[in-house]
């Protein structure tokens, strides 16, 4: 649509869109909060790590991750597909989202929203204290260290996932809690892109800075830039 400027698409192709969209988010969801259960079993249970999360758990883990978050999408595509769509043909959003398919929608709105609902309850607030407890307790065994190199440590394993966990769910629950009236119409769409763009985009970038061959890399290029000016000005 970006490169062709034609923004017209069919309900089958949207309601497709919905539903790998929230194939993904969902098991994203449940992802970030399996990664703070990771980080609190290695701070808070380290001799116990490779027993708790060994190579069958964490392949079991991974297989009803993704099946939750398939069941979790076919449910939430065939309630929109109930939906009868009677007034006007133009979604004002970036893609097939579940608020701006509910504004054009006449009828069969409300089984939708119920689940809708659900899922928001289920997968985002459900993944987000789930998170939160780890966190927690991983906190309270900070504030125990005596070591102040331990505690940087521990800082320094958690600190990457805080951020993206606050990426993510900042965006995301801006974006589904934000009363539908026209006075939000922009900003709607501005924290719909930071969601479902932006903060995808700087997730890898965020991860790779915790390792250490990266950070020496990017050192080095920045070094390089400075010697190559330095250069030109003599």
């Amino acid at each position: 649509m970006l490169l062709s400027i034609d923004n017209r698409v069919s309900l089958a192709q949207c309601f497709t869109q919905m539903f790998f969209f929230f194939l993904a988010s969902g098991a994203e969801d449940i992802l970030l909060a399996v990664m703070a259960y990771d980080r609190y079993v290695a701070i808070c249970k380290p001799l116990r790590y490779t027993k708790i999360l060994n190579r069958r758990n964490c392949l079991h883990i991974m297989t009803g991750l993704w099946v939750a978050g398939c069941l979790n999408s076919i449910i939430f595509t065939m309630s929109a597909c109930n939906m009868t769509f009677c007034g006007s043909n133009t979604i004002q959003q970036l893609y097939c989202d579940s608020k701006a398919l509910t504004k054009i929608a006449c009828d069969g709105t409300e089984p939708f929203n119920t689940v809708m609902y659900l899922e928001m309850l289920v997968f985002g607030l459900g993944s987000f204290l789930c998170s939160l407890t780890s966190y927690i307790k991983i906190i309270t065994i900070i504030f125990r260290m005596k070591s102040e190199v331990g505690k940087k440590k521990v800082f320094s394993t958690c600190s990457s996932h805080l951020t993206v966990l606050m990426l993510y769910y900042s965006t995301a629950g801006s974006v589904y809690l934000m009363p539908q009236s026209k006075q939000f119409h922009l900003l709607d769409q501005v924290l719909t892109a930071l969601y479902s763009t932006v903060t995808p985009i700087l997730n890898p970038l965020i991860y790779s800075l915790r390792n250490q061959d990266v950070v020496r890399a990017f050192l080095r290029l920045i070094q390089l830039k400075d010697k190559c000016r330095s250069i030109i000005l003599l």
